[in-house]
């Protein structure tokens, strides 16, 4: 094996599956950003929030094939979150409709 070869599952020395700081920080920060909203909005602004989080996570692994915090492998797997943003926005815009 080469120097040079890197198929063996390691990003240099590092394991992928091992705990990452960053995305323990953006999680906390975006979790804080929940509450926040939630605590001005109520629950369309919990929900709301958690939508637009999910959707943006989504599309951004599915448009970079990259992990995102919430550790999205595959296009399928992003794609269904970004859906299950897209939902939760959308029932958050109809419980401020109805007044909740």
């Amino acid at each position: 094996m080469s120097a040079m070869d890197h198929s063996r599952g390691t990003t240099q020395g590092r394991s992928e599956t091992g705990f990452h700081w960053p995305s323990f920080a953006l999680g906390l920060v975006l979790m804080l950003l929940v509450l926040a909203q939630g605590e001005d909005n109520g629950l369309p602004g919990f929900v709301g929030m958690a939508g637009l989080i999910l959707l943006i996570t989504g599309l951004y692994s599915a448009a970079t094939v990259r992990k995102s915090w919430l550790r999205l492998t595959t296009g399928a797997a992003a794609f269904i979150v970004a859906a299950a943003g897209a939902a939760l926005m959308l029932l958050a815009l109809s419980l401020r409709l109805i007044g909740l």
